[in-house]
C-alpha cells in the first residue's frame, strides 16, 4: 500500500465524519442523532403528560437544540456531537403548575409522572 493510501483513507473517513455532523443534527431518529439524546432526557424527566418534540434547532456545526413539550412545561436540550456520536451538553427544563377544577369549586393539582415521549 502506497503513502498516499494509507494518509488518503483516513483523511476521507475523517472528512465523512465532519460532513454528516449537520446530518445527525437534524434528523429524528432514536439513535445516532442530538434528538436520540435529547430524547432520553425527556424520558428521564416527570411531566404532567407525554412530551412532544416540539422542533430542532441546528445552532452550529456540531451543536443542535432539541425542545420538547408536555402542553404546559418545556425542555430545551443542547446536545453537541461529531457525526453519528451526540451527548448532552446542558438541558433546561421550564416547570409550570398544572391545576384542575374538582368540580366543587376547589382546584386540585395534575398528577405528574414518567409518561415517556411521542415518538
Amino acid at each position: 500500500m502506497s503513502v498516499m493510501w494509507k494518509i488518503g483513507i483516513p483523511l476521507f473517513l475523517l472528512a465523512l465524519v465532519f460532513a454528516s455532523t449537520p446530518y445527525f443534527g437534524r434528523v429524528e431518529t432514536s439513535r445516532f442523532s442530538a434528538y436520540g439524546t435529547c430524547r432520553k432526557v425527556a424520558m428521564a424527566t416527570k411531566g404532567y403528560a407525554t412530551w412532544k418534540h416540539e422542533q430542532t434547532i441546528p445552532k452550529m456545526f456540531i451543536l443542535s437544540r432539541v425542545i420538547f413539550s408536555d402542553g404546559f412545561d418545556k425542555i430545551d436540550c443542547r446536545a453537541i456531537g461529531l457525526g453519528p456520536v451526540w451527548t448532552v451538553r446542558k438541558s433546561l427544563f421550564t416547570f409550570t403548575t398544572c391545576s384542575k377544577d374538582a368540580g366543587n369549586g376547589e382546584k386540585m393539582m395534575c398528577p405528574d409522572g414518567y409518561f415517556g415521549v411521542s415518538p
